[in-house]
């Protein structure tokens, strides 16, 4: 019976022509949105209203995107706001590029053995968790350094929005639901997420948030001064202070980690892949590093000829990605605490070095690679429970910025400071266990797989990709390049395409699209297979681009994303509306 099997599957594999297999187009398609003017995708119909406001408006990419990421931290609570943090990549026009970490930080009682023991965060919840929040001021630095309006005028949609309130889309709801449990431990998270303190919202019901909606408008007219070291940093620190009284929920943030806190420009990674350059995060996101990596592997091999759906294809991917992964758990963290080997990492001749070890005719496993200086330990732990949510924008000047914002998985932390309106993140159950570069220490940035990537072709971004999804993100970046640069795709057709993700000895592979024969033939090569159907929920992937033919403007929401929130400029106003100059202005 085995020799059966084996002889049969050898006969797919001899009969499968190569370069013949192409990624069908999915049942939830969506096509790109085009316009000569500016464009924006996100994951919310109403945050993507809010940055085409600004765009129509008169502002640029980086006014659309602090804009868009304040009403996301209303309209999408579960995934991202200003008790969060992220990383954003910018590329101007005239080619000035930038990387932006506004990632949160560890407080200053934070030690390498915070998390050992037994807790509540050992659910990801509760106030232990909680990270110094960067969003506010990384927005800030954001527009300070390439926007054209000021943080008051970013912030006043939001505050409208959360004053007046929106239809809870049905992600919302859902995840509402799903996280009950968990914000019905905290009285103040309850209240605001759940009817009566009970239930989910239901779908299209009303959801106003009049504390969000104050606390905004404070910072409107106070700036980030109000939220480090005023009145709602006087909150927060209160809320710290009186916790649930569960075992491992004790309050670790202070004022002075507050007002310590600073956002980080930092110099994008830059790499070159079939003439194609890739500008993306560097450390201490692992995304960027990653990303590179395995685009360096990949450049051996023809991908092109061997067929975008092809045996060959997936399995280089997934062998490439694994490879690089054992690297990413070995190296990656913090720069500014442990010594990255950055550069080492995301040289070609580093991936010809290794690209030997990956087989064409079977499965493998890795080891980190032996790097001069690379002494640190391989972590086994981090949270792999991400939500996050992500946005790109390409304005009509041609200036980009791919961004992603998070507070770790949905709800965050589930914990609400009475009185502020939003939750607080999770995101130091991205720490590893002690020993390891990742490990827990004070002021410290965890290690981040948030994957902002931008790819250049002929001097123009054709893609402007992020995604969310905790480690997936990775590879849901990735393979968008991969469709960009191999297969010649747009940004709807990058997107769409199956996804493969391949960290714990299973590929997680979209298979529904996938020819059986494809199957069989990588199970013959030593894969198992854990298939997710058509459309698995991870990773969720927002892009934007130019048509290099049309010069058009082109943005798209993932498939995966339930709501829809790609938008486009109509015909580009001669005068520009004015904008408001302050919390209480419209657009």
């Amino acid at each position: 019976m085995g020799r059966a099997f084996a002889a049969a599957t050898l006969m797919l594999i001899l009969i499968l022509p190569a370069g013949d297999t192409l990624a069908a187009e999915g049942s939830r398609y969506r096509d790109v949105v085009r316009s000569r003017g500016g464009v924006i995708a996100s994951e919310s119909a109403a945050a993507s209203e809010v940055g085409l406001q600004v765009l129509n408006a008169g502002g640029n990419a980086m006014d659309a995107a602090v804009a868009t990421t304040f009403a996301l931290g209303v309209a999408r609570p579960q995934s991202c706001g200003i008790g969060g943090g992220g990383f954003l990549i910018y590329r101007g026009a005239d080619g000035e590029s930038a990387a932006l970490d506004f990632r949160e930080t560890a407080p200053k009682a934070v030690t390498p053995k915070t998390f050992a023991g037994q807790g509540l965060y050992k659910t990801y919840t509760g106030h232990t968790t909680i990270g110094v929040p960067g969003t506010v001021a990384g927005m800030q630095a954001a527009l300070e350094r390439y926007g054209t309006i000021s943080l008051a005028q970013a912030i006043a949609p939001a505050v409208r929005l959360a004053a007046a309130g929106f239809e809870v889309p049905e992600s919302l709801s859902q995840e509402m639901g799903n996280n009950a449990a968990r914000l019905k431990l905290f009285p103040a998270a309850r209240q605001q997420f759940l009817v009566g303190g009970q239930e989910a919202y239901t779908t299209s019901s009303i959801l106003v948030q009049p504390q969000l909606a104050h606390t905004l408008a404070l910072i409107a007219g106070g700036g980030p001064d109000v939220f480090y070291t005023g009145e709602i940093a006087d909150r927060l620190v209160v809320e710290m202070q009186n916790t649930s009284g569960v075992p491992g929920d004790e309050g670790l943030m202070t004022k002075e980690d507050l007002a310590s806190y600073r956002p980080v420009w930092r110099r994008p990674l830059v790499g070159d892949y079939r003439g194609h350059e890739i500008l993306a995060v560097p450390p201490p996101s692992s995304g960027g590093v990653a990303v590179i990596e395995i685009l360096n592997a990949l450049e051996g091999f023809d991908l092109a000829s061997e067929g975008q759906s092809s045996a060959n294809t997936l399995h280089l991917l997934a062998e490439a990605q694994k490879l690089v992964f054992a690297d990413r758990e070995k190296y990656l963290a913090d720069p500014d605490f442990v010594d990255v080997p950055t550069r080492k990492l995301i040289d070609k001749s580093y991936a010809e070095s290794r690209r030997p070890e990956i087989d064409i005719r079977k499965a493998g496993s890795y080891e980190p690679g032996k790097l001069n200086g690379g002494v640190q330990t391989s972590s086994t732990s981090e949270n792999t429970e991400g939500s996050t949510t992500h946005l790109s924008v390409i304005d009509g000047s041609g200036n980009a910025v791919a961004l992603t914002c998070t507070i770790e998985q949905s709800f965050g932390s589930a914990v609400v400071a009475p009185g502020t309106g939003f939750l607080l993140n999770n995101e130091l159950t991205d720490f590893s266990e002690a020993g390891t570069a990742n490990e827990p220490q004070p002021g410290k940035r965890p290690r981040s797989s948030i994957s902002p990537t931008i790819v250049v072709r002929n001097g123009q971004p054709v893609l402007v990709v992020g995604g969310a999804g905790g480690p997936q993100i990775i590879m849901g970046s990735l393979l968008a390049v991969v469709n960009t640069v191999d297969f010649g795709l747009d940004p709807a057709g990058a997107v769409d395409s199956e996804r493969l993700d391949e960290q714990s000895g299973k590929m997680s592979l979209e298979q529904g699209r996938v020819p059986p024969q494809v199957q069989a033939e990588l199970i013959a090569r030593g894969h198992s297979i854990d298939r997710k159907g058509e459309y698995a929920d991870l990773p969720r992937v927002q892009a934007a681009g130019i048509d290099s033919k049309t010069r058009e403007r082109l943005a798209v929401t993932d498939p995966r994303s339930r709501e829809s929130g790609s938008l486009a400029q109509g015909p580009v106003q001669s005068t520009p509306q004015a904008l408001p100059q302050t919390g209480g202005g419209s657009f």
